[in-house]
């Protein structure tokens, strides 16, 4: 009989790893309570989901974003520190000298360094320290590589090409295009990582955290982000390549850990409520979303551990009380529903399936005595014979039989005869007529004398 009500996770694991094989962008619903974390804490390390995937995990709620700093641009960097935590940069990565010029073109001469330092301070939670030694080296050649390019570009904005820069600081302040020097090492990066040894079949997924939990406009300037794939490359006239391809950066999947309902509310209520939600997202979730709730999951337990304890088939326990109604109990009333629920049931010897102890749980449930014998009662009608075998033991104990048989009266006023044979096999039950005097019994009496064994 089982003691402990641990709801396993197992099956809502697996579920989700073959949803990511097929889904490059997703987002993983869960009501708030619902397990979320729980759930994505076991998934992480689960050791088939570390076989297959490697996860760089974002909080954005974190992010302490001032007005004139777009959130992208921290989202970047973060991607870059998290990638140098696990291990993911090539140490001796450095980037092209055209590529250094552009970025300085972009950025004005910005040193990397600066505005790496600049955008970390707006991520909460990284150790600076130990994120940037992480990246140790491989920031090196990148750093010299964009000094190196600002003598070339101050002599740039000298000629004539200050007029296409002039616009091209007119394209950058509409944000349309994403990509740069940061985007690249990233990109870059990946490529080296995954053809390392033991990376080459694992997926990398991006993975964005408590997305319910920060401001409209970020949210949704994310999620324009991750739905329309633009390419930098056309800033400047270069073949995009596969680079509009895929998902950004290069990551196999994108996920967004946010409830979906509230996600359609947020949007009505930042673009008003005639915008077309659905529309909106199907550029970004184009195959679905994932939908979790370890409560979804504890309803399933709870039949399973209801059938432990009652040897009543699960089948018949749905019948009896269906899912709808369990989950109207939080997850601690199915647990305690369960918990040395014999002690609550009066010993009777020779019970195997045992409707009282099923009487028990419901009672802890908060059932009323009446629904308890209603819901039992109508399911029985469906098949007196099968349930005969279950309220033999309680014909016995409480002398409804006379001799061998038992006489019912029906809701419709018919009655019905059964017969009760004890074999080395097992207990053989016949129909038979019944007398037209008698002692008749309904299903709902005998019913009330199986509760009377139930304590309050």
């Amino acid at each position: 009989m089982k003691q402990d009500f641990f709801v396993p996770v197992e099956p809502a694991i697996i579920d989700f790893k073959e949803h990511l094989k097929c889904h490059p962008r997703t987002i993983l619903s869960a009501r708030y309570g619902d397990g979320k974390s729980y759930f994505l804490n076991a998934f992480l390390k689960d050791e088939n989901v570390k076989n297959e995937f490697v996860f760089i995990t974002l909080y954005p709620v974190n992010y302490q974003v001032l007005e004139n700093k777009d959130i992208f641009d921290i989202i970047k960097y973060d991607v870059l520190l998290q990638m140098g935590l696990q291990g993911m940069l090539e140490k001796d990565y450095e980037i092209s000298s055209q590529e250094a010029f552009f970025y300085c073109m972009r950025t004005h001469g910005l040193d990397l360094l600066e505005n790496l330092f600049d955008v970390a301070s707006n991520i909460e939670g990284v150790s600076m320290v130990k994120a940037i030694g992480s990246i140790g080296k491989s920031a090196t050649g990148v750093i010299k590589k964009i000094k190196d390019a600002v003598l070339d570009y101050k002599e740039y904005k000298q000629g004539d090409a200050a007029k296409l820069d002039k616009y091209l600081d007119t394209v950058d302040t509409l944000h349309i295009y994403e990509e740069d020097v940061i985007t690249k090492i990233i990109q870059d990066n990946l490529k080296f990582w995954r053809r390392k040894q033991g990376n080459e079949n694992k997926k990398v997924v991006l993975l964005f955290e408590d997305m319910d939990r920060i401001d409209p406009a970020h949210l949704f300037r994310i999620l324009n982000i991750f739905s329309a794939h633009m390419d930098f490359s056309y800033k400047y006239g270069c073949s995009p390549d596969n680079t509009l391809h895929g998902n950004k950066f290069g990551v196999d999947n994108v996920v967004m850990v946010i409830h979906y309902e509230n996600l359609q509310s947020i949007f009505s209520h930042f673009y008003g409520p005639d915008t077309c939600f659905e529309g909106y997202i199907h550029k970004f979730a184009d195959k679905g979303k994932f939908v979790y709730s370890l409560k979804n999951e504890a309803v399933k337990y709870y039949y399973a551990c209801l059938k432990d304890i009652t040897n009543i088939p699960e089948d018949v326990l749905r019948l009896i009380i269906n899912e709808d109604r369990l989950a109207t109990k939080t997850i601690r009333e199915l647990s305690n529903s369960l918990e040395r629920v014999e002690e609550q049931r009066k010993e009777i010897n020779g019970i195997t399936q045992d409707i009282a102890l099923l009487m028990a749980c419901f009672r802890r449930l908060s059932m009323s005595d009446s629904e308890i014998i209603s819901n039992l009662w109508h399911v029985i009608d469906q098949n007196k014979k099968l349930w005969m075998e279950y309220l033999y033991p309680y014909l016995i104990h409480f002398k409804n039989l006379k001799g061998t048989y038992l006489y019912l009266i029906n809701q419709d006023g018919k009655t019905q005869g059964f017969s009760f044979e004890k074999r080395n096999e097992g207990l053989v039950i016949y129909g038979s007529n019944a007398p037209t005097e008698g002692k008749f019994y309904t299903i709902g009496q005998i019913l009330n004398e199986v509760l009377s064994l139930v304590s309050k």
